[in-house]
C-alpha cells in the first residue's frame, strides 16, 4: 500500500503487519488516516486473501482484529472523519479459500462490531459511513451476492432500502 505525501509528489510505503509480505489500502479519510488489508495480497480471488483489516495513522499499521478467527477476507471498505470505519470480514469457522462475509464497523471505543444482515440474509458488506455513523451497504441471501437489497444501518437497526421503493 502507499499514500501520495506528505509532500507533493512524494510517494510514501504503508507498510503490512509483520510478518505478512503484502499490504493494499482501500479508502482515506481528510485526516490521512488509511485503512486497507495486510497478508497475501496475490490471492485475492480463491485464496485466502486479506487476512488482517488494518488502520494505518501516521505510517503505522494497526490490526482492527477479525470475528473469532476468520482468516480471510477481512476488508474496510470505509472509514469517516471520526476514524470509524467499516467493511466485511469472513465469519468465524468459515474456511480460509471460501468468500462467507458479514458487515463491520469499528470505532476506537467498541472495537470490531458485527453490523447483521436484514431479515433471513446470511451475508452483507457495509460500503460507507458518514460522520453520524450511519452505513450503508448490501445484504445478501448467500455468499454468491447474487440476490442482494440495499441497507441503512443506524442506531443499532439495519433497514432494508428496497422496502422502500414504491
Amino acid at each position: 500500500a502507499v499514500i501520495w505525501g506528505p509532500k507533493l509528489g512524494q510517494l510514501t510505503q504503508l507498510r503490512p503487519l509483520p510478518p505478512d509480505p503484502d499490504s493494499a489500502a482501500t479508502a482515506i479519510n481528510d485526516k490521512g488516516q488509511v485503512v486497507g488489508i495486510s497478508g497475501l495480497c496475490s490471492n485475492a480471488v480463491g485464496g485466502a486473501s486479506a487476512e488482517h483489516a488494518v488502520l494505518w495513522e501516521n505510517g503505522v499499521p494497526m490490526n482492527l482484529g477479525n470475528f473469532d478467527g476468520g482468516v480471510a477476507w477481512n476488508t474496510p471498505t470505509a472509514l469517516n472523519n471520526l476514524g470509524q470505519i467499516v467493511g466485511f470480514g469472513n465469519q468465524a469457522d468459515t474456511p480460509s479459500g471460501d468468500f462467507n462475509p458479514i458487515a463491520f464497523l469499528w470505532t476506537k471505543e467498541h472495537h470490531l462490531q458485527k453490523i447483521h444482515p436484514v431479515g433471513d440474509d446470511a451475508n452483507n458488506i457495509a460500503w460507507g459511513i458518514n460522520e453520524q455513523e450511519q452505513i450503508v451497504g448490501d445484504s445478501c441471501v448467500d455468499s454468491t451476492l447474487t440476490n442482494c437489497r440495499a441497507f441503512l444501518w443506524q442506531n443499532g437497526v439495519s433497514t432494508d432500502l428496497n422496502s422502500l421503493i414504491q
